[in-house]
């Protein structure tokens, strides 16, 4: 069975979250059918063949709807406790990824983030961020994305790898972690 995910926003690095053009899309994944997938980095897993990739990103910065430098992919799964989130951050040269090691919230070097709205509110939202070399960050953003409160820090998992076509993030965040409006259905 699969489900429209509408409320999840995808910044990757310097990219937007939308074509301007067509500024609301939407991604089709499902409920895992199977095993879950190990959070190595890889994405080799059976469970990831379950849902197709997504991308087709525009730039944020420097050039604003410019078409990106490099190209950058997602697919999203889940189960009753979990959101698993695989990020392919393409780069025609690899070597040239870089990959700093810091503290948590600590971002030298290539990076993704992902941004999950679920009050469905377009002013709040769950901000989780991956480095290259596989630091973590977080924060809640809240008053309309003017305040990112970098001292959330929730529990959830991340691995992340380098091969030549780019590298990988892979994401466990357990659902508990996030928020939701008191609705019968998301």
């Amino acid at each position: 069975m699969k489900y429209l995910i509408t409320n999840l926003l995808l910044a990757v690095g310097f990219m937007s979250y939308a074509q301007a053009e067509d500024p609301r899309r939407t991604y089709q994944t499902a409920s895992i059918d199977g095993e879950v997938p190990v959070i190595d980095g890889r994405l080799d897993d059976p469970a990831w063949e379950q849902v197709d990739w997504a991308g087709d990103f525009i730039q944020r910065q420097p050039v604003d709807g410019a078409a990106p430098s490099q190209q950058t992919q997602f697919k999203i799964l889940y189960d009753a406790k979990y959101l698993y989130i695989g990020i392919r951050a393409f780069d025609t040269e690899p070597d040239k990824v870089v990959r700093r090691m810091s503290r948590r919230d600590g971002f030298e070097g290539d990076f993704v983030e992902v941004n999950i709205d679920s009050y469905a509110d377009k002013r709040t939202a769950f901000s989780f961020s991956a480095s290259a070399s596989g630091v973590k960050g977080e924060e809640y953003i809240s008053n309309n994305g003017e305040n990112w409160d970098a001292t959330w820090d929730p529990i959830w998992y991340l691995k992340t790898s380098l091969d030549e076509l780019g590298w990988i993030a892979e994401f466990k965040i357990p659902l508990s972690q996030l928020r939701f409006a008191d609705k019968e259905s998301h």
